[in-house]
C-alpha cells in the first residue's frame, strides 16, 4: 500500500530539473499530506486516467468566503469563449477551398457529411455550441440542405454560399444557454505582496504539487469563477498539443529562437478532444481539424496552423491564435456547496480506450454537460472547501511534458438551482526546457532591475498581459 500513492521527486541532478507527478496505481487510495502546520489532509485517487485527486478540507469555509469576497471588490466579468469581434477578420484571412474544408471535415470518406461528423470537428467562433437542432435551424435558414435529410453531400457543400453562412453567424443572437460556456469570472493575484491568505494558498499549491517555487509562482493567478443558475461549461481540455513550430505565449519574452508561430498554450478552445489532431506536416488529405469550425465557422482559436503545417499548406492561410501558457496541472477549488447540480464530469474517466468520435453515439453528445452529465464516466459534487487537482500531460519519458492527455477531457455540468462558485490554479509550463529555465531567469531579472516597477506582481502581468483572454 505504501507504494500506491507517491511522488516524484522534481530534481534528479543539481541542474537537471524534472517535473513532480504523483504515481498511483489504485483508485480509491488515500494518502495522508501534511500541507499545513495545524491539520492534516488527504489525498483521494480518483481515477488513473486522467492522474486525478481530491483533497476534501484543502481550504477552510473561512479561506472560501474571502476568495469570494475578494472577486466580489474587484467585480466578474462574463467569460468569453473568444472575442467575437476578431470573428470577422479571422474569416478574412482563410484561404482555402469549400473541396479541401468538405475532405477534412469528412472523417470516415463516404463522400457525405453527417451532423455527428459536423458535431464532432465544430466550434462556432462566437462559442455558440452545437446541436443536431441547431445545425439543423442553419442549414435550412441558409438553404444548404435541400432535401432536409440533415447530410450534405459534395454537391450541397458545394453550392452553399459561405457568406450566407457569415451573414446567419452576425446576424444570430445566442442565448447563454447555448454558448459554450456561461459564467463571469475575475483573476485574483498571489505573489509577493498579496493579500496573506491568498499567499498562504498558494505555497499550499506549492507543497501540494511538488513543483520548484519558481514554475509555481510564476503560474497564471487564481481564476475565480460564478456560475449562476442555468451556468455550465461543455467539456474541454485545459491545455493544446506541443508542436516544435510554434512558441509559447508566456514565455515567450524570451524565445530567442527563430518560429513562425505562437500558439494557444493552454488552449481550451482548439482542442476539445476532437478529432485526433496530426501532427505538422500531416498532407492535407490526411489531416484531421482540430474542431476547426468550418465550414460552420472560423474563431481565433479554431485554426488549421495547429493541425497542418502552414509550411505545407500556405494555401490555408493563418489566424491568430488566442494566446494562453501550457498548464501542465490544473487545481480547481470548490468555493461552495452547491444547491442543485454543478458537478464536475469528466465523460471518458479511466476508459479502457480514448476514441474521439465515440463521444457523440446517436442522440448524445458526452462533451454536452447540459444536457447528458449524468452520461459521463465520473462527476465530482461540489462540496465547499475541497480541491481536485489532475495532470493535463503524460510524461516524455525524460521527466517533462509529453502528449495531451486526452483523459482529462472535464466540463462544469448545469447548475439547476442555487450558484456555484469555483477557483482555478493553473500550473504553466512551457513545453521547452531550456525556454522555461530562461523564462524564468528573465522574471526574476525583471522584479531586481525594474526600479519602481519592479514588483512581482509587474513582471508577472508583462508575462501573462497578453493571455488574459479567457477560451
Amino acid at each position: 500500500e505504501g507504494n500506491s500513492l507517491n511522488f516524484i521527486p522534481k530534481k534528479v541532478c543539481e541542474n537537471h530539473e524534472i517535473l513532480g507527478k504523483i504515481v498511483v496505481l489504485l483508485v480509491g487510495h488515500e494518502r495522508k499530506v501534511q500541507l499545513v502546520t495545524d491539520r492534516d489532509h488527504f489525498i483521494r485517487t480518483l481515477s488513473l486516467k486522467p492522474l486525478l485527486f481530491e483533497i476534501p478540507g484543502f481550504l477552510t469555509d473561512d479561506e472560501c468566503r474571502l476568495i469570494i469576497h475578494l472577486a466580489q471588490m474587484k467585480g466578474l466579468q462574463r467569460s468569453q469563449i473568444l472575442p467575437t469581434e476578431e470573428y470577422e477578420e479571422a474569416m478574412s484571412t482563410m484561404q482555402v477551398s469549400q473541396l479541401d474544408l468538405f475532405q477534412l471535415l469528412d472523417q470516415n470518406r463516404d463522400g457525405h457529411l453527417q451532423l455527428r461528423e459536423v458535431l464532432a470537428q465544430t466550434r462556432l467562433g462566437n462559442g455558440w455550441w452545437m446541436t443536431p437542432e441547431s445545425i439543423q435551424e442553419m442549414y435550412t435558414a441558409i438553404k444548404a440542405d435541400p432535401d432536409g435529410d440533415g447530410v450534405l453531400s459534395l454537391q450541397e457543400f458545394s453550392n452553399m454560399d459561405l457568406r450566407d453562412f457569415h451573414k446567419y453567424m452576425r446576424s444570430h443572437k445566442a442565448e447563454s444557454s447555448e454558448l459554450v460556456r456561461n459564467s463571469h469570472h475575475t483573476w485574483l493575484y498571489q505573489g509577493e505582496g498579496a493579500h496573506h491568505v491568498m499567499r498562504a494558498i498558494r505555497q499550499r499549491v506549492l507543497r501540494l504539487t511538488r513543483l520548484s517555487p519558481e514554475i509555481v509562482e510564476l503560474s497564471e493567478p487564481l481564476q475565480v469563477v460564478r456560475y449562476g443558475e442555468g451556468g455550465h461549461y461543455h467539456a474541454h481540455v485545459d491545455s493544446g498539443p506541443v508542436y516544435p513550430e510554434t512558441i509559447c505565449s508566456h514565455t515567450k519574452l524570451v524565445a530567442n529562437e527563430s518560429v513562425p508561430f505562437e500558439t494557444s498554450c493552454r488552449q481550451v478552445s482548439p482542442n476539445w478532444g476532437l478529432p485526433s489532431i496530426p501532427r505538422p506536416g500531416t498532407p492535407m488529405t490526411q489531416a484531421q481539424p482540430c474542431t476547426v469550425g468550418m465550414p460552420l465557422g472560423m474563431g481565433p482559436g479554431d485554426c488549421l496552423v495547429i493541425p497542418v503545417s502552414p509550411r505545407e499548406h500556405p494555401q490555408l492561410g493563418t489566424c491568430s491564435v488566442a494566446p494562453l501558457p501550457y498548464s501542465y496541472m490544473t487545481v480547481l477549488f470548490y468555493l461552495n456547496n452547491v444547491t442543485g447540480g454543478g458537478e464536475t464530469v469528466f465523460p471518458v474517466a479511466d476508459n479502457r480506450t480514448y476514441d474521439e468520435m465515440s463521444l457523440i453515439q446517436d442522440d448524445v453528445d458526452l462533451r454536452d454537460t447540459r444536457r447528458h452529465c449524468d452520461k459521463g464516466n465520473l462527476r465530482v459534487k461540489p462540496r465547499q472547501g475541497t480541491a481536485v487537482f489532475w495532470y493535463n500531460y503524460l510524461p516524455d519519458g525524460q521527466g517533462w511534458v509529453g502528449d495531451v492527455d486526452d483523459y482529462s477531457l472535464h466540463g462544469g455540468c448545469l447548475v439547476t438551482r442555487g450558484t456555484k462558485w469555483i477557483a482555478n490554479n493553473w500550473i504553466n509550463v512551457d513545453p521547452s526546457r531550456a525556454r522555461q529555465a530562461l523564462f524564468q531567469q528573465e522574471m526574476a531579472r525583471l522584479a531586481r532591475e525594474g526600479g519602481a516597477e519592479s514588483q512581482p506582481e509587474w513582471a508577472l502581468d508583462r508575462a501573462y498581459r497578453d493571455t488574459r483572454v479567457e477560451l
